[in-house]
């Protein structure tokens, strides 16, 4: 029996409803790339968010009528005038010209009998790869469309590659598209391979801002690093095409191959996976080489200084009169002697950091409940003969 993780259904329509669900497009322009009617894409999305993945199987549907030969002969003549036209437009003409309504899924039907249920291909401008000459001088970053991966659910990657060698220099299987996933990887990224010139992406919300350029903290990271940052242009393939197809090999010759426990066993694999694809595959793009016999001959460009401070966002908070701020829903102590005072605050991922004019106040680490933590302090007295105990310089019986 074919799990739902295998549907091909389920995997297209899922595709387009995450789309929408991450911010990537809208209703009408996902509808667009998946063919269908606004109507339809809405419907993929309530079914997504009440049944989950199941909700993007197709509903089991009674016997349908069948369609009279002469409504047939018609159906087959207007998709034949015009083989680029939908079964949408198909139906849409029938209405108008013979005054016959039928739903869009029999006259898909009907034409699939015939083998006119495809829409003729447009001629499409044939875009020649762009190269880099040497390492290190473009990254690309992207992140590949999601998958179901069974066991662990839903599941994205986002990858580096350098442009010139071709080299998978960053990697990692993640659970959600959110920007920290693209700055952790690059971090660790820069430190082993050095900083890129140029790094390439799409316009997605993690790279770029609909408010232009320089809002994301992404781009502010690229900056304070030396980087320049290069977006690629809404629905044009330029620049893409090497990334693209190295996740369609991804999916082809990893996803398809190996069974996985949990998200650490799928990264551990896919580390071994990339480590032969850098030292033995093949590459048809560089001559037949292998991505790491070209990521030579040049000087790495190597970080300088505390990478945290370069990656790490920026704010400000006031110290209460308990001598704690709260940040991110969460409290943390500060030396009581800045009470009153506004002190900045840095973090990235777990890590946050305190400071008051340049001084370092304290380090934390945002899993722990410092909260609690305080209010477990237990502190030791003696009891005095009188009953009273003495505790910061105040008497208590």
């Amino acid at each position: 029996m074919q799990s739902i993780y295998d549907n091909e259904t389920v995997q297209y329509r899922l595709k387009y409803v995450l789309e929408v669900k991450h911010g990537d497009k809208s209703i009408s322009q996902a509808a667009r790339d998946a063919q269908v009617d606004w109507k339809t894409m809405k419907s993929w999305i309530t079914r997504f968010d009440k049944e989950g993945i199941k909700g993007l199987l197709n509903k089991p549907r009674g016997n349908s009528l069948p369609v009279p030969d002469e409504v047939a002969n018609k159906i087959i003549e207007i998709k034949k005038e015009n083989s680029h036209r939908s079964s949408r437009r198909v139906r849409d003409l029938l209405r108008k010209n013979e005054d016959i309504s039928l739903h869009r899924q029999t006259i898909w039907r009907t034409l699939k009998k015939v083998g006119e249920n495809k829409r003729a291909k447009k001629k499409v401008k044939v875009f020649r790869d762009f190269e880099r000459s040497h390492p290190n001088s473009l990254w690309q970053v992207d992140y590949m469309d999601a998958i179901v991966v069974e066991g662990i659910g839903l599941v994205f990657l986002v990858l580096f590659i350098d442009d010139y060698s071709r080299k998978i220099v960053g990697a990692r299987f993640v659970e959600n598209r959110e920007a920290i996933h693209v700055l952790e990887l690059l971090w660790v990224t820069i430190e082993r391979y050095g900083i890129p010139s140029q790094v390439y992406s799409d316009q997605g919300k993690q790279f770029r801002s609909h408010l232009g350029r320089g809002f994301t903290h992404y781009e502010n990271v690229c900056k304070r690093l030396g980087i320049e940052t290069i977006h690629g242009t809404p629905r044009h393939p330029q620049g893409r095409g090497k990334i693209e197809r190295l996740f369609g090999f991804i999916q082809d010759d990893f996803i398809t191959e190996y069974r996985f426990k949990d998200l650490e066993d799928m990264n551990e694999k896919f580390n071994n996976w990339v480590k032969w694809y850098g030292e033995e595959h093949e590459h048809e793009g560089i001559g037949g080489k292998p991505p790491n016999s070209r990521y030579t001959d040049f000087v790495p460009r190597m970080p300088e200084g505390d990478l945290f401070e370069i990656f790490s966002m920026r704010f400000e908070r006031k110290v209460r009169k308990n001598a704690t701020i709260s940040f991110k829903g969460d409290v943390y102590p500060v030396d009581p002697r800045y009470i009153r005072d506004t002190v900045d605050v840095r973090y990235f991922g777990h890590a946050v950091r305190i400071y008051s004019q340049s001084i370092l106040l304290g380090e934390y680490d945002s899993r722990i409940n410092y909260h609690e933590k305080m209010l477990r302090h237990v502190h030791i007295r003696l009891v005095k003969k009188d009953g009273r105990i003495k505790f910061q310089k105040k008497k208590y019986l």
